[in-house]
């Protein structure tokens, strides 16, 4: 009832929310900064996705993109537009496919997780658990960095960090040891010892700009220059870098070991440095009473005790 006078009393009221096709327009442009491509993603002509996008512009009293013969760049009120109707934007359709999927919302998860960990790790393991709990339904979506729940339409994530997530509990997951690797004929020709490191370019993952510098530290070397050189943002771009020759890279070995068994990287040498971080379970204190997330956090601590989920560590170790 209470409900329905909300309804009600705001009935005569107008939101003001700029159309549907104005927003994925946006969100289209967002990503590819191409109105050419935004269209392609949409089945929609350029000049269709230019004309949402002006449309926008002209509802919000803002220029959100500008224009160059270079392409798309955003200005900082789309920076900002941006930083705050995506996320929106995902809840929304998170909760229209919760709706859709039927009336127990308690038969899904909704989880953040870091996406190189997801396809390396979670993904392979996520057949078990459907074929033990086939009514719990895992969705994901990735995340990077560490964020607020609230308002998120998230149940859980899987952070790597330290485990001080405010308003959350963190269940510790496995931890993690890094090591040099490179493509083989790098290592033949040019690294074969530490002391090379500081002729080569050393490959980075931007999340982790300190990641040299603690492996150095962790193994003993000195290392000068340890955070210069090229920035990826996913550690999967830093493997298919260093694969290529680009460069030396220090990644953790739970996320490489298909490249290193297939050959397309190689350890030139040690050691395995243990990270002072590691991977944890995080559930906002408000969602711990959901039957699904309770079911999906005993299986995932099960798959995350098992030996080869901390094969790494104790080689390390």
């Amino acid at each position: 009832m209470e409900f329905h006078g909300v309804i009600k009393r705001n009935h005569a009221v107008r939101r003001r929310i700029p159309s549907t096709m104005m927003l994925l327009a946006f969100e289209a442009s967002f990503r590819s900064l191409s109105f050419t491509q935004a269209g392609r993603e949409l089945n929609l002509t350029q000049s269709a996705i230019s004309h949402q996008i002006n449309a926008l512009e002209a509802f919000l009293g803002a220029r959100l993109f500008e224009r160059s013969r270079g392409g798309l760049s955003l200005t900082p009120a789309g920076q900002r537009f941006a930083a705050r109707v995506l996320p929106a934007m995902e809840t929304l359709e998170a909760g229209v496919l919760e709706a859709m999927a039927g009336p127990e919302p308690t038969g899904s998860v909704q989880l953040a997780v870091v996406p190189t960990l997801a396809s390396k790790w979670l993904i392979p393991r996520l057949g078990d658990f459907s074929r033990r709990h086939p009514d719990v339904t895992i969705n994901l979506v990735t995340r990077l960095v560490p964020f607020d729940f609230d308002g998120s339409g998230l149940d859980a994530a899987i952070h790597f960090g330290a485990p001080d997530w405010p308003g959350a509990q963190c269940d510790f997951l496995m931890g993690e040891s890094t090591v040099v690797v490179c493509s083989p004929a790098l290592a033949q020709s040019q690294l074969r010892t530490p002391d090379d490191l500081q002729h080569l370019t050393l490959l980075h993952q931007s999340t982790r700009p300190y990641a040299w510098a603690d492996w150095a530290h962790g193994a003993g070397i000195a290392l000068r220059g340890a955070i210069q050189g090229p920035k990826f943002e996913l550690f999967s771009m830093v493997a298919q870098a260093a694969a290529a020759g680009l460069g030396a890279a220090v990644l953790p070995e739970l996320l490489i070991r298909d490249e290193l068994a297939a050959g397309t990287l190689v350890c030139p040498f040690g050691p395995a440095v243990p990270s002072p971080l590691a991977y944890y379970l995080v559930c906002p204190q408000e969602r711990e009473a959901s039957l699904a997330l309770q079911v999906f956090r005993n299986w995932l601590l099960e798959m995350a005790r098992q030996p080869d989920a901390v094969q790494s560590e104790a080689r390390a170790g």
